[in-house]
């Protein structure tokens, strides 16, 4: 299986700005030679220079592109089974704002009455989620989510009740990281927890890895940082 991981919080909070590389913050980041990204709503990527970094793939450069725009739940399956078999240079594939993909199906029927609408949304969420944990193990599968809360917890936002009654969508992967905003001295500090806390309101943040794999309850906003951690992990070292 893929190495699943979550990153969860809110609009502004860090989620997206991780994937970059940057030296003067010492941000590792994610290669985008190894990087493919599913950006949902195709909003611009939050860092300089993006668009000459993730070319789209279209059916000229299938061996080159990797970055999509799609919000249609067979072609986000057949571009995550394509990537990971037929580009082997591939280690990363990143959905964006995968929250939006409910909303918009969800949007695009409100007029509609009854509950089958609920349904088909949970399930196709489900369906890219179970296809992207079952990747082969060389990839790590990342999806970037908003956070929401709900009985004093944190948890993946989500629409209806199916998925979080039936399936649990967090329960689905190893790591979950929210994410986390302090104002300091130097300006604003933005991190990842790694592991279950209670914040500054009172909140439960429903973070979770498994025990040793971050020493750190507060971990610098970088993915390329996390995937390694999680490697070395896995791979004993």
């Amino acid at each position: 299986m893929a190495n699943g991981i979550v990153i969860c919080g809110d609009s502004g909070s860090g989620k997206s700005s991780s994937i970059a590389p940057d030296e003067e913050l010492d941000i590792i980041g994610l290669d985008p030679k190894e990087t493919f990204i599913i950006n949902i709503k195709g909003k611009p990527l939050p860092f300089k220079g993006w668009k000459k970094l993730y070319i789209p793939i279209t059916k000229d450069n299938l061996d080159k592109g990797n970055y999509l725009v799609s919000t249609d739940t067979d072609t986000i399956i057949k571009t995550l089974k394509y990537v990971s078999s037929k580009r082997p240079e591939i280690k990363n594939i990143v959905i964006d704002d995968s929250q939006y993909k409910m909303a918009d199906e969800f949007m695009s029927k409100a007029s509609e009455t009854g509950f089958d609408k609920y349904n088909i949304l949970a399930k196709n969420m489900y369906d890219i989620i179970n296809t992207g944990i079952n990747l082969p193990e060389h990839i790590n599968f990342i999806i970037l989510t908003h956070s929401e809360e709900e009985n004093g917890k944190t948890k993946l936002k989500t629409i209806g009740k199916l998925l979080d009654d039936k399936v649990i969508l967090a329960g689905l992967f190893t790591v979950v990281l929210y994410t986390d905003i302090k104002i300091t001295t130097k300006g604003v500090e933005y991190s990842f927890i790694t592991n279950m806390c209670i914040n500054n309101r009172g909140i439960v943040v429903t973070a979770k890895s498994p025990r040793g794999m971050f020493k750190e309850l507060y971990i610098p906003n970088d993915l390329g940082y996390v995937i390694k951690k999680v490697n070395d992990y896995y791979n004993g070292e």
